[in-house]
């Protein structure tokens, strides 16, 4: 479970930081938005309860 939490958090910086750096607006929301994703399934994983709130919408 653990490895499954690092996998999200590692993927969502990572989206992160390339959608910071794009130069392209569609890219960086797409970027942004995975980001957002991933960030949300690595707080679903640590805690089931917070799996009801909506994502994050650009």
């Amino acid at each position: 479970m653990t490895d499954d939490i690092a996998y999200h958090r590692n993927r969502a910086s990572r989206e992160l930081n390339l959608g910071l750096a794009c130069g392209s607006l569609a890219a960086a929301r797409a970027h942004l938005r995975l980001s957002s994703l991933h960030f949300q399934k690595a707080r679903d994983l640590e805690s089931p309860r917070q799996a009801e709130r909506p994502p994050f919408v650009l």
